[in-house]
């Protein structure tokens, strides 16, 4: 059967209960679950803090990466262009010295060249010469000689007088020493037509010395003080021969 008061009696009683659960048991619950709420807040705020800094990190190694990656490539583009550079300079280096080369080849190919056609020359013309000389000395006699002398003396009594006057100058107290080279020995009287016409010309009294050489073919040669007038076959073959030697 209801009953009023036991109805009001437990009414009062959870009232009860419910305010000492309440007071004792819901309030430090609530407190407890705030605080954890809070404490979740911090670490949700601390968590995404540290998002927003490693995005941010992240973002600043991802450029730096780049500016990297920029960096690496500008050093690879000026090392491949510092090596191309490098490659052409050698590579020219390399053809002005292959060119120095050829042209000092070249240059010395001449050089051979023209020492070995000088030598060639210089040989033809010394071969010819001798056989001159060889045949000159085959028809060589007293009637050559004769006219050789002549010759000589003809062109002492015909001397420029700049060149007289030089060779006045080696006179020495009325005297001088004339040293005479034939292929053939000269007579008395050849001797004296020499001394005669040296004296006429030069004025002075010779000491005339008197010399054989057969490599002169023939003819006379004439050495004073160092003045040396050549009237041979030998000094007239030199003389072509020079000629031929110089030219061209």
């Amino acid at each position: 059967m209801f009953n009023f008061w036991t109805f009001i009696f437990e009414v009062v009683n959870f009232v009860a209960v419910v305010y000492i659960l309440y007071r004792v048991l819901f309030r430090p619950v609530k407190n407890i679950l705030q605080q954890r709420e809070r404490e979740i807040k911090t670490v949700r705020d601390e968590i995404e803090k540290n998002r927003k800094e490693v995005a941010q990190l992240r973002d600043e190694y991802e450029k730096g990466l780049k500016e990297l990656e920029k960096v690496k490539t500008g050093y690879i583009e000026d090392a491949r262009v510092e090596a191309l550079k490098e490659r052409e300079r050698i590579i020219k280096e390399a053809m002005e010295e292959i060119e120095t080369e050829r042209k000092k080849t070249v240059r010395f190919i001449r050089q051979e060249k023209l020492r070995a056609l000088e030598e060639i020359k210089e040989r033809a013309v010394s071969l010819s010469v001798e056989m001159a000389g060889r045949l000159m000395s085959d028809i060589s006699d007293d009637l050559l000689q004769e006219r050789l002398l002549k010759m000589l003396l003809e062109r002492l009594e015909n001397l420029p007088p700049e060149e007289l006057r030089r060779l006045s100058e080696v006179v020495k107290d009325g005297s001088c020493r004339a040293e005479l080279y034939s292929a053939r020995p000269l007579n008395i009287d050849q001797k004296e037509e020499i001394r005669s016409s040296l004296q006429e010309i030069l004025n002075c009294r010779i000491d005339l010395v008197d010399h054989q050489d057969t490599s002169l073919i023939a003819g006379i040669r004439l050495k004073i003080d160092g003045h040396v007038f050549d009237g041979t076959l030998r000094g007239n073959l030199d003389a072509i021969a020079e000629k031929l030697k110089k030219q061209s």
